[in-house]
């Protein structure tokens, strides 16, 4: 019997998480499903690895790595600019051509330099931010809004991995452009939960139970209302999916983009009321407290 040949073993691929935190988190063992990969992360907060499978560095030690892919998910512009243009980030660019996925909601202008900096080093760039928060992240169920130049079988892998749609734009800085309105728009609708949804015990007594089911259940608000009234109702603002700070931020992005638009100002200003009374890190749908009678 002629025994079978030997099959070459599949080349591992080395992915790059650079920045810890909500998102990330519901990512990682998604990330660790996949076969023939070794994962790193870069954290300047962490002091153990979130497991044990995935290797912990500074991101001072990122210059060390060879990753076939580096996802980015950052707080604002500052830190996001502060690990892509760092020398030992492009250096690493430069020397691997990794397809980079920048998760992260920034402004259009800098995703549109962040575009133009990956490619004069090698790299590609994907420019990927994503909705669905952290039970998404859990799920493996973000939505994605994508613009890359050319599709890259590493990032499509990758993105399989925690995205269940992902809808393409044609040109750089439009995904950005997108989010900005997408959450601004969204964070009115939940800001005016805060509005409401307090006025229907004193309005109704027993009956705003049924109100509460009508509201979550049935109609065209129930897409909202089922999955972000029950955090008001509970006054359950700890252990955040999204936090106040970083949609107050991402609000004022969508001002500078937008301009001053009422909808926009007042819903801006009750975010920036609730960070400063309930804290940054607390839910977002706390901004319900902030407009209780």
């Amino acid at each position: 019997m002629t025994s079978a040949p030997l099959r070459a073993a599949r080349p591992v691929t080395s992915i790059l998480v650079a920045g810890y935190g909500t998102l990330t988190s519901g990512i990682v063992p998604h990330l660790l499903s996949l076969p023939d990969t070794a994962l790193t992360v870069a954290s300047r907060h962490l002091t153990a690895t979130p497991d044990p499978r995935a290797t912990l560095i500074h991101p001072d030690a990122v210059g060390t790595t060879a990753p076939d892919v580096i996802i980015g998910c950052f707080a604002d512009d500052e830190h996001s600019r502060a690990f892509w243009q760092h020398p030992r980030t492009t250096h690493v660019l430069a020397d691997h051509r990794p397809a980079c996925i920048e998760l992260s909601t920034i402004t259009p202008t800098w995703a549109e330099q962040w575009h133009l900096l990956l490619q004069d080093h090698g790299a590609l760039p994907v420019e990927c931010p994503v909705t669905g928060s952290r039970p998404g992240a859990i799920a493996g169920t973000l939505t994605a809004f994508l613009y890359s130049s050319a599709m890259d079988e590493r990032a499509e892998r990758v993105l399989g991995t925690f995205t269940r749609n992902r809808h393409r734009f044609t040109a750089p800085g439009h995904p950005a452009r997108f989010k900005l309105v997408y959450n601004a728009w969204g964070a009115t609708i939940l800001h005016s939960l805060g509005v409401y949804a307090p006025l229907l015990p004193p309005l109704l007594g027993d009956d705003s139970a049924t109100a509460t089911e009508i509201i979550t259940t049935d109609g065209w608000m129930s897409v909202i209302a089922s999955t972000k009234l029950h955090r008001i109702h509970r006054d359950d603002y700890s252990d955040p999916d999204f936090t106040a700070t970083h949609m107050a931020k991402d609000l004022r992005y969508a001002r500078e983009l937008l301009g001053r638009l009422p909808l926009l100002e007042c819903t801006l200003k009750a975010f920036e009321e609730t960070v400063k009374h309930s804290g940054p890190y607390a839910d977002f749908t706390a901004v319900a407290v902030s407009e209780a009678p």
